[in-house]
């Protein structure tokens, strides 16, 4: 095996190999359909000249994600792991990798090497991948006639700077780490450019967000879901993620989102939305 740089004139063959597991790793589709400059494949002989020849994909800034389907069920233990291993040691020698993300048990193999390498993890979260194969059930309850749900644009950046702060704090900061508005509005930003991002105002003041934050080749993953503490049970998550899904749905694609593993009435409100569970995915910061 080798790892080589993925160039242009095969990023057909990376859209074939990975959209069987897209659910798994949007962020990475989304990358390869963007054409990254940052992509990579380990191929298992000397040349690539096909799906077939590819090992796994991967792309590497600062955040390290991949698709190894060699470590999906049962073939976990067919995986020359030890050849594997020396390959990305050599290959991570220099890189300043500051989070590491994918799916579960692969990440756990990256994660051993990075280690031995002295990259101590400052924060892990595990997840459940979470995928709507049908058009999602629709809220228990309506919205009263003080609620709205608006599209999100740069015009609404400076009220939701609050509620992107609370939900970069609880899901993505690591101990002791602070979230200052200026982080908050530089990635408020990024959502705006690239993604779809709802709010549902109540008497005027935005209470809950959610967005997209991946867009792949046949699904879009659902993120960013937070709402006030104090807004909390009426369904505002729900209506959001709802006039999420439509829009997904009308474009012909499916949706897939990801849940902490221990939170277990998220799941569970997934789950009444028409979810279902779809493997384990971790996020590695360092």
């Amino acid at each position: 095996m080798k790892i080589i740089r993925l160039e242009k004139q095969h990023l057909n063959y990376a859209r074939d190999f990975i959209e069987p597991f897209e659910y798994r790793c949007c962020l990475l589709a989304q990358n390869i359909r963007q054409s990254s400059e940052n992509l990579y494949v380990v191929i298992k002989g000397q040349a690539l000249n096909g799906k077939e020849d590819f090992a796994g994909i991967f792309n590497i800034d600062k955040n390290f994600l991949h698709c190894f389907p060699l470590f999906f069920e049962k073939q976990f233990e067919k995986v020359d792991k030890e050849d594997l291993k020396q390959l990305f040691i050599s290959f991570f020698e220099g890189k300043n990798i500051k989070c590491l993300t994918g799916e579960h048990r692969t990440n756990e193999f990256f994660l051993q090497i990075l280690e031995q390498m002295n990259y101590k993890p400052q924060k892990i979260n595990i997840y459940k991948s979470m995928i709507l194969d049908d058009e999602m059930n629709p809220p228990p309850e309506e919205l009263s006639l003080d609620d709205e749900i608006r599209r999100c644009t740069t015009d609404n950046l400076e009220e939701l700077i609050p509620l992107q702060k609370d939900y970069l704090l609880k899901e993505v900061a690591i101990p002791g780490q602070q979230i200052s508005s200026l982080e908050a509005s530089v990635s408020l930003k990024q959502i705006f450019k690239n993604q779809l991002c709802f709010a549902l105002y109540s008497d005027d003041e935005p209470v809950a967000k959610a967005n997209t934050n991946a867009i792949g080749f046949n699904y879009i993953q659902i993120g960013g879901v937070y709402t006030h503490p104090l807004y909390r049970r009426n369904y505002y998550a729900w209506h959001l993620m709802y006039k999420i899904a439509k829009r997904i749905i009308l474009s012909r694609k499916k949706v897939t989102l990801f849940v902490k593993i221990q939170n277990e009435s998220a799941k569970s409100l997934y789950k009444r939305q028409g979810f279902i569970e779809a493997g384990d995915f971790s996020i590695s910061y360092f």
